[in-house]
């Protein structure tokens, strides 16, 4: 039996809570992940884990041997790392889940210099605006827009931005450009659909230091997050999209910001990782990675005094992601 390859499948199940899903998340049989966890009780001469049919539970034996195993294991990997790190570049996969929009304004267009600096490592992109499970789906990292709390996630703040309302300088010539909260009540705007819940996601601008909602009128409504922003750029109306989503249209005159004096809360992007689980070298390379790269996205930094709020360090999940 290789001891250090028990150790490892026995962590994710305990993780995970579940064989399947543990053999899910390590590319191997299932029925191989319950004779590796067997022989190791057998080795040890303990039960490490409580059976039923639809469940497993931890023993006291299991909980004592899982928190040396997890201690094991990234001393062993931070070994290699030290020993290594001179003459070897981190390799593997590193599996991430972030909003597609977000990795075609930031990420994907840096990944070059990523790859240039760790040909070893292949990086796998999980697209989609849901809030995942990290052990579920076998992901090593998340990067998520909202609200943190506390069960288990370490959540790493790498950056923020603001909500921008903008028209297309078609419209504003047809309908003129609104100047005051109140104007809105004379324009129309593009409903966007939020695709985890269905509903129409609300608009939100910050006055007097406090959150104001407002409804607005619309005879369109999209659930894609491009399409929202085309239908922007055709002159159907007003439109309300992160400043990350918005830069180049922005920059280019596709699109005009409208509204300045009425700016949103600013909402805090994290990158979000399990807090028991040790991070291989190619992880920890990519999270920085990451972090740095946003640092240089003018788009991903609240302008001076309009600080976003403070993150918790240790995370349920992240809040819904906009677009």
């Amino acid at each position: 039996m290789d001891r250090f390859l028990a150790m490892k499948v026995f962590v994710r199940v305990v993780e995970s809570g579940s064989f399947s899903k543990a053999a899910d998340a390590m590319r191997l049989p299932a029925a191989s992940v319950s004779r590796t966890v067997q022989a190791l009780e057998a080795h040890l001469g303990a039960r490490l884990l409580n059976r039923t049919t639809r469940s497993i539970s931890i023993t006291e034996d299991g909980e004592i041997y899982y928190e040396r195993c997890v201690r094991v294991l990234g001393e062993v990997d931070e070994m290699e790392s030290v020993l290594s790190r001179s003459k070897l570049s981190p390799k593997g996969t590193v599996r991430v889940s972030l909003p597609a929009l977000m990795a075609k304004s930031t990420v994907i267009e840096a990944l070059p210099e990523f790859f240039a600096q760790y040909p070893d490592i292949r990086v796998e992109m999980n697209l989609t605006d849901k809030n995942i499970d990290i052990v579920e789906s076998g992901v090593d990292c998340v990067i998520r827009v909202g609200a943190v709390g506390d069960v288990g996630l370490v959540a790493k703040t790498i950056g923020s931005y603001m909500q921008v309302t903008a028209a297309a300088p078609s419209y504003l010539e047809k309908f003129g450009e609104p100047k005051t909260l109140e104007d809105l009540d004379d324009h129309m705007c593009v409903d966007y659909l939020v695709s985890t819940t269905g509903r129409v996601r609300t608009w939100e601008f910050l006055v007097d230091g406090e959150t104001r909602t407002i409804a607005l009128k619309a005879v369109l409504a999209v659930n894609d997050a491009d399409s929202y922003v085309a239908c922007g750029i055709a002159g159907l109306g007003l439109i309300q999209a992160s400043s990350y989503t918005l830069a180049s249209f922005l920059e280019n005159g596709t699109l005009r910001e409208v509204l300045r004096s009425y700016p949103s809360y600013p909402r805090v992007v994290s990158i979000l990782y399990a807090a028991n689980r040790h991070q291989p070298r190619r992880v920890r390379a990519f999270i920085d990675w990451v972090a740095e790269i946003y640092k240089r996205q003018p788009s991903l930094q609240v302008p001076s005094g309009k600080a976003a709020p403070a993150y918790v360090s240790h995370v349920a999940q992240a809040g819904q992601v906009t677009t």
